[in-house]
């Protein structure tokens, strides 16, 4: 925000956090949580490209746990597709016969 140009102190109001919680998360480490799921995310990214971009959840998530042994929920492998821009391509419409009456 600072860097930005905008006022710390009414946008820390607005957010409802302390002015003091904003520096330090400037400062502070990522979580293991944002750099393992930066790393699947690229993980992900190399399988769906892998693909030709046909590979959906479904399938990545397999690949991941079968191929890769990594071991991840199927719901990650999801948000983090979906936060990423990646979809895979469905499958051909079923066509069914009409059925004589």
């Amino acid at each position: 925000m600072a860097g930005e140009g905008l006022p710390v102190q009414p946008a820390v109001r607005a957010l409802r956090c302390s002015e003091s919680g904003y520096y330090a998360s400037l400062v502070r480490a990522p979580s293991v949580r944002h750099v393992r799921h930066a790393l699947l995310t690229e993980t992900i990214r190399t399988i769906h490209t892998a693909s030709r971009g046909v590979y959906g959840a479904r399938r990545v998530h397999a690949e991941l746990t079968k191929g890769h042994g990594i071991q991840v929920w199927h719901g990650t492998v999801e948000m983090l597709m979906a936060r990423a821009g990646l979809k895979g391509v469905g499958g051909r419409p079923k066509w069914r016969r009409a059925r004589p009456t």
